[in-house]
């Protein structure tokens, strides 16, 4: 599958505007998402390529295996796993916080709101188990030869067993985590994400899981707190021009109708590199 994508750059004085301008275009209200990404690096060196050797406790699609294991051959890429659960939610414009303010002489309403609301993650987490995808992201096309970002992407859905497990199995190990919050909006093919990135306050000890981040021990990477604004259109069959065309277009478009509140335009090719070096 090949995804066509267009980004932009929204000052975080300006989210309110663009997110009501874009629940206009796009005739939705906006859908909150906050992300665990958990980015891994092969273990092996350049054609050292294993087998998908993960156990009857873990289940992928057969597809998605094959998928796994063609992209272990040749260059080497990074790859995330992509946890969609309760983690928090992104408060205030500096630095990610779930954190419930009170004035002087409110601390026994504010501790009784923090309770209240670690009760409802509880009852969400409860009723609402994490869900894994396993994402590769491959280094895009030269921009020259669309006026968009164009590259091969794949999303594998673990439908059981232990994530970290998995991904041991594979022969990659854990480097790095963070959040992703935003909102997501859907028009027509394209999905319009409008987002920013979190990373923990401060690195893990030796004995904290480094995987285990949510929005309240994290903080803005940009201390500007400057959004993202990335629009989507997902191709099955990236060899068929008809329908790499039509998708292109179709960003154009919204290019085109976003032009005056939103600047879109091709991402950094080597900015979007998943190659390990």
């Amino acid at each position: 599958m090949h995804e066509l994508l267009l980004y932009g750059q929204v000052p975080s004085a300006r989210h309110s505007q663009v997110l009501g301008i874009l629940a206009g275009v796009a005739a939705m209200q906006p859908v909150a998402v906050v992300e665990k990404h958990l980015v891994f690096k092969p273990k092996r060196g350049p054609g050292s390529a294993r087998g998908v050797q993960v156990g009857a406790a873990q289940d992928i699609q057969k597809a998605g295996a094959q998928t796994v294991q063609a992209q272990t051959q040749g260059d080497l890429y990074y790859v995330q796993m992509v946890g969609e659960g309760w983690y928090g939610e992104e408060g205030g414009e500096g630095e990610g916080a779930d954190v419930v303010m009170g004035g002087e002489g409110n601390e026994e309403n504010s501790g009784v709101a923090n309770i209240q609301g670690t009760e409802m993650a509880s009852a969400y987490k409860a009723s609402n188990p994490e869900k894994w995808t396993l994402q590769f992201r491959d280094l895009p096309e030269v921009a020259r030869q669309r006026p968009v970002t164009s590259r091969f992407m794949a999303d594998i859905p673990i439908t059981s067993g232990d994530p970290m497990q998995f991904m041991t199995a594979l022969d990659y190990s854990h480097i790095s985590s963070y959040l992703l919050s935003g909102h997501r909006f859907t028009h027509l093919s394209t999905s319009l994400l409008l987002f920013r990135l979190l990373v923990p306050s401060k690195p893990p000890s030796q004995h904290q899981d480094a995987t285990n981040i949510n929005v309240s021990q994290a903080r803005l990477l940009d201390p500007s707190g400057t959004y993202i604004l990335q629009a989507a259109v997902r191709v099955q069959d990236g060899s068929k021009v008809e329908t790499m065309t039509k998708g292109m277009n179709e960003l154009l478009s919204l290019k085109e109708t976003l032009k005056g509140v939103v600047e879109m335009e091709v991402g950094e090719r080597l900015a979007l590199d998943t190659r390990v070096r």
